[in-house]
């Protein structure tokens, strides 16, 4: 019979983040609920592994099943077929041309680069960054008077832009 030593054991997946607030908050991806905070990320792991202890014991009193952490998969090889439409390769190609790097290495840095900054976003104290684009107010220069009625009726068809 499997015991709260045999789970602890297990390679769980944690995940450690920073709140709104500042502090830590440490949680075990694999069981529902499982998490802990503190003022630095030592202390909330610390919490967390005395959360994860009594999750465990409580889930077995109750008769519960416990998951467990799912295999690790080899690396993939590195290697896909991405069809992209035409125009965005084609923009590629020529920005890996001006950039004096391969197609590839142009794309790898790309993706590198985005994955990274999602990445950091996730432990940030910043709320997340917005992906759409948006129009800066300051930027934003009236019409000449030739222009006026065109501008009102953009008014009237935009009112998120005033």
């Amino acid at each position: 019979m499997k015991d709260v030593r045999y789970y602890l054991a297990l390679p769980y997946t944690v995940v450690l983040r920073r709140d709104e607030d500042g502090d830590f908050v440490a949680r075990v991806d694999e069981l529902p609920g499982c998490a802990a905070h503190g003022k630095s990320p030592e202390e909330a792991l610390a919490n967390l592994e005395e959360a994860k202890q009594l999750w465990i014991s409580e889930s077995l009193d109750a008769g519960q099943t416990i998951p467990e952490p799912a295999a690790e998969e080899a690396l993939p090889s590195g290697k896909w077929v991405q069809r992209v439409p035409r125009s965005l390769h084609r923009k590629l190609a020529v920005l890996a041309r001006r950039e004096g790097v391969s197609l590839n290495q142009l794309v790898t840095a790309m993706m590198s680069e985005a994955v990274g900054a999602k990445k950091a976003e996730r432990v940030s104290t910043r709320p997340p960054r917005r992906t759409f684009a948006s129009v800066s107010v300051a930027a934003y220069k009236p019409p000449l008077s030739g222009q006026r009625d065109r501008h009102e009726a953009d008014k009237q068809r935009y009112p998120h832009k005033r």
